[in-house]
Formats: C-alpha cells, structure tokens, sequence
C-alpha cells in the first residue's frame, strides 16, 4: 500500500495600494541563528473550521495589522519540496484594505511591513523566503484572477 502525502492548507494575501504590494519581513523560527530577515507575503495556515477567505483575513490582520476583505483568488499552488515531509497547498488571494489605518502587529516572528512597487521586490530575490515564494510574487503579478465563487463550502 502507498504511504498518504499529508498536506497542509495555507493562505496568502496580496494587497496593494498607490501601485505598491505590502509584504513582510520576517524572521521565522526554521532561520539560521543571525540570518537577515526574509520577505514574504502575509500568510499562514488554515485553522480547523475555518473558511479560506476568514483565514486570510486573519492572517493578514496578525502579520501586519491591517484588517482586509478578499476580492479575488489569484491561483492555488501546490509545493512538494524534498526538505519537507508534507505537500503545501496555498491559496493565494487578492485583498484590498478595509482601513487604511494600521494596528499592532500580533505575530512576534514579523519584523516589519513594508510597501514594495514590483520591480523592488523582484529585484530583492535574495531577500525572497523561498523560491515558492518568487513564485507565488510571480502568479500575482501575471494578473491572472479568478471570482470567490470558484470555492465551494460543503457542510454536513
């Protein structure tokens, strides 16, 4: 019998404002000891009953402050990475900001919030967490959106 691949749902968050993407820089907890912080978009795993679009609202809420509503699915990736002993399913979401006003930042591995046009943040792909990240940068940037409807909530 083949062994099941566990997966793990995560959301992402891409919201932007005056031409310009907020991202984050983060220092999580798998870092080198003295590695520089790392860029990323808002995201985080699903919790259990939790709806994808209340998941990226609060995630994004705790990582950088902002409170959001998603528009649009930007696309579903799916990374199975060789370092990993689970497939990452993420959903990744367009967003647009509720308030402009920004609150405290809850997640305590987020070093700060910044707002990056395109071309600053595919210029820093060393800075970038992971090549999965450049990835998902890439698929927002490509446009390509899809209607919330495409997701489907079944209950018991």
């Amino acid at each position: 019998m083949t062994e099941r691949h566990t997966a793990r749902v995560i959301v992402a968050g891409f919201i932007e404002r005056n031409g310009k993407l907020l991202v984050i820089r983060e220092r999580p907890a798998n870092l080198p000891e003295g590695h520089a912080p790392v860029i990323n978009q808002p995201a985080g795993h699903v919790e259990k009953g939790e709806l994808l679009t209340d998941a990226v609202m609060r995630e994004v809420l705790e990582e950088t402050g902002y409170r959001v509503r998603p528009v649009n699915l930007v696309g579903v990736h799916q990374a199975t990475l060789p370092s990993r002993d689970y497939m990452a399913i993420y959903f990744l979401f367009r967003c647009e900001l509720e308030d402009e006003q920004q609150g405290d930042i809850e997640a305590p591995e987020i070093v700060e919030t910044l707002w990056l046009t395109q071309t600053e943040i595919m210029n820093r792909l060393s800075e970038h967490r992971s090549e999965t990240t450049t990835a998902r940068f890439k698929s927002y940037f490509s446009g390509t959106s899809y209607p919330l409807e495409v997701l489907t909530e079944l209950s018991a």
